[in-house]
């Protein structure tokens, strides 16, 4: 995998931009038009100003918890480099583990890392607020539905966790059927065990589920949990 600071990216990000001609414009590196169209022209670094740009949309857009993360798991390091190498042939990614294993923590990270090194559309949501967007008393259940389909890489965290009704089967079903079709990657997280998916979701999504993603089991114990007690023994007075 192509080696990249990413913390040396952020500060070039937002480092300020030298075609600002006062000091109250505020115009960064990423946000110049005049430095991408430089990065663009002959002896640019067009891909630096990308990975900057894409820096600051994920800065923007991810949960505050997660605008820092990386993935440090051998397997999900080796589909981000598939993805970043050629995202229409890249399988999606399943993180399956009990709560608290650090499932989320690593999804965000590979997202996060494929992002910045091949820039492209990207959307993240929970399955709740998935499910929560796309009830016919949401603002725009049509519009939001579109948005994850069409994502170039999408990150649905909790799969599964939403109350399963036939509602909530076939617009799932909707969703990632669309994206197996059109061959567009995403990346999974859910505290369900294999064995019992097929009942948890319905068989159609649990099939392609099964087909189309590379599956990496997250062992251990719900860190938040052992988290929590640390600070609870800690204040027990002695």
């Amino acid at each position: 995998m192509e080696t990249l600071d990413l913390e040396q990216l952020r500060k070039k990000a937002y480092e300020p931009c030298y075609h600002q001609t006062s000091p109250s414009e505020q115009v960064t590196f990423a946000g110049c038009p005049s430095c991408a169209a430089e990065a663009k022209g002959a002896g640019g670094d067009h891909a630096e100003w990308q990975r900057a740009r894409a820096t600051v949309t994920l800065d923007a857009g991810l949960p505050p918890r997660y605008t820092d993360a990386l993935p440090t798991e051998e397997a999900v390091l080796a589909w981000v480099d598939t993805f970043v190498e050629d995202p229409k042939t890249a399988d999606s990614l399943l993180l399956v583990g009990v709560t608290g294993v650090g499932k989320s923590y690593q999804a965000y990270g590979a997202l996060r890392m494929a992002m910045t090194l091949r820039p492209a559309v990207w959307k993240s949501t929970t399955y709740a607020d998935f499910t929560a967007s796309l009830r016919p008393n949401a603002k725009d259940p049509d519009g939001s539905l579109k948005a994850l389909r069409e994502a170039d890489l999408l990150l649905l965290d909790d799969l599964g966790t939403a109350k399963h009704t036939e509602w909530v089967e076939e617009i799932t079903y909707r969703l990632i059927n669309t994206r197996y079709e059109a061959m567009k990657p995403s990346i999974f997280t859910t505290n369900i065990p294999l064995a019992d998916l097929r009942e948890a979701v319905g068989d159609r999504i649990a099939s392609r589920l099964v087909e189309t993603t590379t599956i990496v089991p997250m062992l251990g114990t719900d860190r938040r949990r052992s988290k929590a007690k640390r600070k609870s023994d800690d204040t027990v007075p002695a």
